[in-house]
C-alpha cells in the first residue's frame, strides 16, 4: 500500500530505477511501475559485461557466459576472443524480478500504476492512476527512470528529439539453433540495418536471441535478415520463433538531467553506449550516483540535485560522448568500407591487442587504435575531436 509522506517517488520499476531506490539511505521511497509485472515485456538483448554484472549487484538469471564474437560482414568475418570470459547472457525476467526484491527491502512498489509529473509552484509532485483510483503525492525529489520515451523528461524540457536520435528494436527468441555458445555474432551489414547492426546471441541448450535495431520497419528487416543473409541462415536453418519482443533505444547526451526537484536516470537520461547500445552497465552506475546524491540532498549535506550531473559525466560521460562521435563516422561508411575494415583487421596483429586489452564499456580507445593502426583516414579525421 502506498503512504502520503514518500521523500522520494520513483517513475518506472525496470533494474534502473530499482538499484537507484535500493541506493537512497533511510528515507521512505516508493517505485511506482506501469506494468503488473516486473522484468516485462523483455526490451533487452540481455548481454551484459562483468562490470555491468557488478554494478547490478551480481543478480539471479544468467543462463550462459560468452567468451568473445563473431563480427561479420557482408562479405568478410572475424572471431574476436579467447579463454577468458568477456560477458554473460540474462534471461531478463528473472534478473529484473531479482533487482526488484532485493529493492522492496528498503522500497515500497507500486504496480500497474502509471505516474506523471506535475509542476507546483518552484517544485514538481506526482499523479499517480492506479487500478482507476487517482493518487496525488508531494514527495521531496522526483526520479524519471521511465524509459527511452522518458514523459518525465519531456514534461520537464530536458528530453527532446533534437538532443537525441531514438532506433527501433525487435527481437525473436529461438530454438534449435546452430551455434557456438561461447560466441556472440554481431552482423555489421547495411543491407539488413542502415543505422546499427543485427545479432545472434546464444543462451546455451540451443536457445538464441535474434535481433536487429535501425530505423523503423524492424520486424520485416529482422524477417528479411534471418531469410537471406548466408551466414544467419546456417545458424537458423531449423530453428524455431518461440517469443518476440520489440523495444526503443535512445542514443544520445543530455547536458541537464536535473531541474528541480527531479533528476533522470537510465535510458531516460540517454545513459546508453553509443556504439552497442548496451544501458544497463552505465545506467546503473548512474543510479547508484542518484541514490548516493539524493541520500546526501535529503540529509541537507548539499542545497540541490546537480551534483547528479556532475558525477555521472564523470564517470562516463566523456565515452557516451565519444561514442557519438564515432557513431556518426560508422553511419558514413557503407558495407566496401565495412569489409575492407574487416579484412585488414583479420591480417594484422591487432586481435591478440583486441582480445587482451578489450572493453565492452570503455569501447572507443581501442577502436581509435584500430583505426589508427589500419591507417584508416576516418579515424584521423576524428582524433582531435575524441582525446
Amino acid at each position: 500500500m502506498y503512504k502520503e509522506d514518500y521523500d522520494v517517488i520513483v517513475i518506472g520499476g525496470g533494474p534502473i530505477g530499482c538499484i537507484t531506490g535500493e541506493n537512497i539511505k533511510n528515507y521512505k521511497v516508493l517505485i511506482v511501475e506501469e506494468h503488473q509485472s516486473i522484468g516485462v515485456p523483455l526490451q533487452c538483448a540481455g548481454l551484459i559485461s562483468k562490470r555491468g554484472v557488478r554494478e547490478l549487484g551480481n543478480p539471479k538469471g544468467c543462463v550462459n557466459k560468452v567468451r568473445g564474437a563473431y563480427i561479420y560482414t557482408k562479405n568478410n568475418m572475424i572471431k574476436i576472443g579467447n579463454e577468458e570470459i568477456k560477458a554473460y547472457v540474462f534471461e531478463r525476467k528473472i534478473m529484473d524480478k531479482d533487482i526488484a526484491i532485493r529493492a522492496s527491502k528498503k522500497c515500497d512498489f507500486l504496480l500497474k500504476a502509471y505516474g506523471e509529473i506535475e509542476k507546483n509552484k518552484n517544485s514538481y509532485y506526482v499523479k499517480i492512476n492506479h487500478l482507476g483510483e487517482d493518487i496525488i503525492l508531494y514527495p521531496k525529489v522526483i526520479v524519471g527512470s521511465d524509459g527511452s520515451k522518458s514523459i518525465t523528461g519531456k514534461k520537464l524540457g530536458l528530453v527532446n528529439n533534437k538532443k537525441r536520435e531514438i532506433l527501433s528494436s525487435c527481437q525473436f527468441e529461438m530454438v534449435n539453433a546452430n551455434c557456438d555458445d561461447n560466441f556472440v555474432y554481431v552482423f555489421l551489414d547495411k543491407k539488413y540495418s542502415k543505422n546499427f547492426f543485427a545479432w545472434i546471441i546464444p543462451m546455451g541448450n540451443d536457445r538464441v536471441r535474434v535481433g536487429l535495431v535501425d530505423k523503423g520497419n524492424c520486424y520485416n528487416k529482422l524477417l528479411k535478415f534471418i531469410n537471406e543473409n548466408k551466414f544467419a541462415r546456417e545458424i537458423l536453418e531449423k530453428a524455431t520463433i518461440t517469443e518476440f519482443s520489440t523495444g526503443s533505444l535512445p542514443i544520445g547526451y543530455l547536458d541537464k538531467t536535473v531541474k528541480d526537484n527531479v533528476l533522470l536516470v537510465g535510458d531516460a537520461a540517454c545513459h546508453v553506449k553509443p556504439l552497442s547500445g548496451g544501458g544497463l552497465c552505465f545506467g546503473a552506475i548512474g543510479g547508484r550516483i542518484a541514490g548516493e546524491v539524493i541520500t546526501k540532498y535529503l540529509n541537507g549535506d548539499i542545497e540541490g540535485l546537480e551534483l547528479y550531473d556532475k558525477l555521472w559525466k564523470e564517470s562516463f560521460g566523456k565515452e557516451i560522448k565519444r561514442g557519438l562521435l564515432l557513431r556518426n563516422v560508422f553511419l558514413k561508411l557503407e558495407n566496401d568500407t565495412l569489409d575492407k575494415i574487416i579484412e585488414k583487421l583479420a591480417k594484422s596483429d591487432l586481435i591478440d591487442y583486441i582480445n587482451n586489452y578489450g572493453d565492452m564499456d570503455i569501447q572507443t580507445p581501442l577502436i581509435m587504435k584500430i583505426f589508427k593502426s589500419l591507417s584508416f583516414d576516418l579515424g584521423f579525421r576524428i582524433l582531435k575531436d575524441l582525446f
